[in-house]
């Protein structure tokens, strides 16, 4: 019996649960996903971590290609053109696809007598103009300069299963995970340089001490002068800022608090409550070298994580052990989505199997917790 007939003959064994992650559909930038927060263990898989440092000394070179640029004179135009080119996402949970990152360029925002003057005064007023690197396995996103008066508001627009590398235009790099979504102008103006996401994104801001970068995220503004740090804030889900090294100062408005971060700290904001600690950063930062590491992470967090990546349809039985469980949880995020199945189901309390493009998971019935 093959391994798919395995994991389908597996759906007698439990309920279906609900959707704690639908298949994404379309691909535009004003996309919510309605999620919902649950808790969760962790056993130890040490050993599959070290075979993966092994392995990946051999870099696997085919995934992430192409980009559009969208341009248009309103935003809701330019989405129904980006959902008409984009159309299905097709699905990556067996083999890496071609898929593309979306820019679309709204509204032209005029520059300030004052502004456009101090400008001129340096260079000139700019515009930025996306391009793509010739090799595609850097999948990079670069903006290079133009003259021009005016300043745009731009949206990246990352698929599932992606993860892209943009440089902005004061030479701040930004990687962005999967179904992640950044807002910037083409050019910064002003006393601050002002960013706006939903998602995930590790941030490596170009050092101005009379300009400082502000990320804004859903109840959550980080500012930074120059460091390295990532933030994760999906919508419908606990935000993260995770300091590599600098510093930076958190601002909770419905909390009505600042918290500065030191190099190691993590802050966790739920709408209303906050905690920080020390934490191990890979957690924060293996996405980008193409793996899925978690340490002590709720099962409900990895499962999202990896319907983001693959893109399918999560489904959680509403057991009150599986919504308990805390994980320790590595994965290779250039396999197909079998591997990472395969690895759940390791667990004695799991029972994972793949229906199409819907991951059902469930806890097995013979299991008994001590």
């Amino acid at each position: 019996m093959n391994q798919e007939k395995q994991y389908n003959n597996r759906q007698t064994e439990c309920e279906k649960g609900d959707d704690i992650l639908p298949m994404e559909q379309e691909l535009t930038a004003d996309i919510e996903e309605a999620l919902f927060r649950l808790k969760f263990e962790e056993p130890s898989v040490d050993t599959e971590w070290n075979k993966f440092n092994q392995r990946n000394q051999k870099k696997n070179t085919g995934i992430r290609k192409g980009l559009y640029i969208l341009s248009g004179i309103a935003a809701a135009a330019v989405i129904i053109i980006a959902v008409l080119l984009i159309g299905n996402m097709p699905s990556h949970n067996n083999m890496p696809r071609k898929e593309m990152a979306v820019i679309i360029e709204s509204i032209p925002e005029s520059v300030s007598e004052e502004e456009t003057q101090t400008e001129q005064d340096k260079n000139q007023a700019e515009r930025i103009v996306p391009t793509i690197k010739p090799n595609i396995k850097s999948e990079k996103v670069i903006y290079t300069h133009q003259v021009i008066k005016k300043v745009r508001h731009n949206v990246v627009s990352i698929p599932r299963g992606q993860v892209y590398k943009l440089t902005l235009s004061d030479g701040t790099e930004v990687w962005m995970n999967a179904s992640s979504y950044l807002s910037f102008p083409t050019r910064f103006t002003g006393p601050r340089r002002e960013v706006k996401l939903e998602g995930e994104a590790y941030f490596k801001v170009a050092h101005d001490a009379k300009h400082p970068f502000i990320i804004k995220t859903s109840g959550m503004t980080t500012e930074v002068l120059g460091t390295e740090f990532n933030i994760k804030a999906y919508s419908g889900s606990e935000a993260h800022v995770t300091l590599v090294r600098g510093s930076v100062k958190v601002h909770l408005p419905q909390a009505d608090q600042e918290v500065l971060l030191t190099p190691g700290d993590d802050i966790a904001y739920n709408g209303t409550d906050y905690t920080v600690q020390q934490t191990d950063i890979s957690y924060y930062t293996q996405w980008m070298e193409g793996y899925f590491y978690y340490d002590n992470v709720s099962l409900t967090d990895v499962l999202k994580d990896l319907g983001r990546w693959y893109n399918v349809t999560i489904a959680l039985e509403q057991d009150s052990l599986l919504l308990s469980q805390r994980l320790h949880f590595v994965a290779d995020r250039n396999e197909n989505i079998d591997n990472a199945i395969e690895n759940l189901n390791h667990y004695p309390y799991l029972s994972v199997y793949k229906d199409g493009d819907r991951i059902n998971v469930c806890r097995k019935q013979d299991y008994i917790s001590e």
